[in-house]
């Protein structure tokens, strides 16, 4: 093997290397981002839920005045 072959070979195996160490980083960000929409969802679930309030409040005001 020469040491062009060498160097090459070395190169493609330091550069897998990266690419495994940055496909753990999108993994690893993929589940926080799966988390940060289930919190989203749970957010705009309640939001719905206060609004549903709010309306529910403007009703009973209306009726009071």
């Amino acid at each position: 093997m020469s040491d062009a072959t060498a160097a090459n070979q070395k190169q493609i195996l330091a550069n897998q290397k990266q690419v495994l160490a940055n496909q753990k980083q999108i993994l690893g960000n993929q589940k926080r981002i799966e988390s940060n929409q289930a919190k989203l969802d749970r957010l705009l679930k309640n939001q719905k839920k206060l609004d549903q309030i709010l309306a529910n409040q403007k009703t009973i005001l209306a009726k009071l005045g």
